[in-house]
């Protein structure tokens, strides 16, 4: 009987395999050998899953939209507010979250390469715009569901500068811990009493 895979959990093993080869070098320098052997696979084998390196990095783009979107929605399905905690320190409970993610997540971490790729790939350029758009929109129902109707374009997108900041940040190492006041100040007016 022939062996059944599962294509979808080898693409996804493929794509954890690339990110960690982008823990060695450059994402522009990763060449698909690299990947196959990061995977313990074949470089023909490799070629089955995704047919060339642009279609890894558009898979993995897909991938980083998708995962972002879901564990934000994740976070505050799992994680309501406390009775008596204050708007800010319910966003900043999120935002530790954010910075620090849990164990074995596979996080994107070649998000900030992505977005210097989408200055000149126009395919990656529209596919980081549509990451963005739907971390926004997920952000928005999130702050709905929490906050209620009053919710709107502005407090999502402060939320957005937020997390991609956090991100950028967490990546580079240089996160303190403190989060700006003025920044949150667009988002904790939301149902303080």
């Amino acid at each position: 009987m022939p062996l059944i895979v599962d294509k979808d959990e080898v693409q996804l093993n493929i794509i954890h395999a690339f990110q960690e080869c982008i823990k060695e070098k450059p994402l522009a320098a990763i060449s698909m050998r690299d990947v196959a052997a990061q995977a313990h696979m074949s470089h023909q084998k490799l070629l089955y899953y995704f047919k060339d390196k642009n279609d890894l990095v558009y898979s993995y783009v897909r991938y980083s939209k998708d995962f972002f979107s879901s564990k934000c929605m994740e976070w505050f399905e799992e994680n309501g507010q406390k009775k008596n905690e204050t708007n800010k320190a319910y966003i900043n409970r999120f935002l530790k979250y954010v910075a620090e993610g849990k164990e074995d997540e596979h996080r994107p971490n070649a998000t900030v390469q992505i977005y210097i790729l989408a200055q000149y790939d126009k395919e990656i350029a529209d596919m980081v715009q549509n990451m963005f758009a739907a971390w926004k929109e997920t952000m928005k129902q999130c702050l709905v569901r929490i906050y209620g109707k009053e919710v709107g374009e502005r407090e999502a997108e402060a939320m957005m500068i937020l997390i991609s900041g956090t991100f950028l940040c967490n990546y580079n190492k240089v996160l303190t811990g403190s989060i700006n006041s003025d920044v949150l100040d667009c988002i904790i007016h939301l149902n303080d009493e």
